[in-house]
């Protein structure tokens, strides 16, 4: 029954979005943009970037949406249902758009990634990182946040490429950052009291020998015995709306539940958890420094086996763990978070001074993002690329 609703929803969409197509591209004479929003997810810095473009001469606005993403963006003008499997039922698009790697494109004179990341966080494990390049070099184009990032993905391509005998017709483009600008200014100025840890760890099964998750409960554990703050606790994602992942998020839940500190944080937005907190504890996840580039509040980073971490497909060589000391300090063995807490507690104008440099020198077009990526849409409908 699922597959047939899926089906004849997927298939009155179809219908629809390429008679819209037909008639503004060959009757108005617009450029038609498709925005495929493929997850569940927080969309509002997309949101604020389709607003932009809506008000550009000239371009006309489309937006799909899947089951997991539908109660986020059925309510966007003219959006509609379209399951990832029927994207290549789409015909004469100008651009299409995704921030979360697709595995199958419509067609389009253009197909745009917008990176969710800021840094150059782990993707995934060795094992996934071809399929994960193979379907980023179908893009012609991929709107990144930093020169760290550009190097990184830039590498990743090429060595693929090379050892696949094949051409890069990638363009890779710092636009900055839409959802760090966004936050950043959801959360400068806010008088909240700011009475709390954050933990955010990575999603459960990245990584699994290094991440967080099987520390979690007695981290929660010494958090909640040994600090004064209250504790909100926000898993990954992917580990609330995946039915087995989300039975481990069940059960630390239902172990603190009744501690009055304890609070689980299954928002799609974060930035009620980023405001209420005074710091982050998190693995290697990419928010760590969204986080602390967005409200200058340092993070904790928990690595039980980071001598192992920093060897594993050479990490060591990332700027992600390269940066840490600069945006708060490395925790190795739980019984270490009082001190830890401690020497933030001492240190936080200093370590504020310090996310505020790095910022500065890693984030290129930080508060600028919105035009930037504006501007690389037009150029690209232009042809000046």
């Amino acid at each position: 029954m699922y597959k047939i609703i899926k089906f004849f929803k997927s298939l009155k969409s179809i219908i629809i979005i390429n008679s819209l197509i037909f008639f503004k591209k060959f009757f108005q004479k617009y450029k038609v943009v498709f925005f495929y929003f493929p997850v569940k997810s927080d969309p509002k810095s997309i949101f604020e970037f389709i607003e932009k473009l809506k008000n550009e001469e000239k371009i006309f606005i489309i937006a799909g949406y899947n089951f997991g993403s539908k109660n986020e963006i059925e309510d966007l003008s003219n959006s509609f249902f379209l399951d990832l499997g029927y994207l290549s039922f789409l015909y004469n698009l100008d651009i299409f758009i995704s921030n979360y790697v697709v595995y199958k494109y419509p067609s389009s004179k253009s197909k745009i990634y917008i990176n969710h990341d800021i840094y150059d966080t782990p993707m995934v494990d060795v094992a996934e990182e071809d399929g994960l390049i193979k379907s980023l070099i179908n893009c012609n184009f991929i709107f990144l946040s930093s020169d760290i990032q550009i190097e990184l993905i830039n590498d990743k391509i090429e060595n693929y490429l090379k050892r696949k005998k094949k051409v890069n017709n990638t363009k890779l483009i710092n636009t900055g950052y839409l959802k760090l600008d966004y936050v950043s200014r959801q959360v400068e100025n806010k008088s909240i009291v700011k009475n709390s840890i954050l933990l955010a760890p990575t999603l459960s099964t990245m990584l699994q020998d290094f991440n967080i998750s099987f520390f979690l409960a007695d981290l929660i554990d010494e958090i909640l015995k040994n600090s004064n703050l209250n504790l909100i606790y926000r898993p990954h994602p992917r580990d609330l709306y995946d039915l087995e992942l989300k039975k481990n998020v069940e059960k630390i839940n239902n172990r603190f539940s009744l501690n009055k500190k304890f609070f689980l944080d299954e928002k799609n937005s974060y930035i009620e958890s980023y405001l209420k907190s005074k710091f982050l504890i998190t693995d290697f996840s990419g928010t760590a420094y969204t986080y602390a580039f967005s409200t200058l509040n340092p993070v904790i980073f928990f690595s039980p086996n980071d001598e192992m971490l920093l060897k594993n497909n050479n990490n060591k060589n990332l700027y992600f763990f390269k940066d840490r000391d600069q945006i708060g300090s490395i925790m190795k063995n739980i019984s270490d978070l009082n001190n830890k807490c401690n020497y933030i507690d001492s240190n936080l104008n200093k370590i504020e001074q310090d996310i505020f440099k790095l910022r500065n020198l890693k984030i290129k077009n930080y508060g600028n993002s919105l035009k930037q990526s504006a501007l690389a849409i037009n150029n690209i409908l232009n042809d000046k690329v």
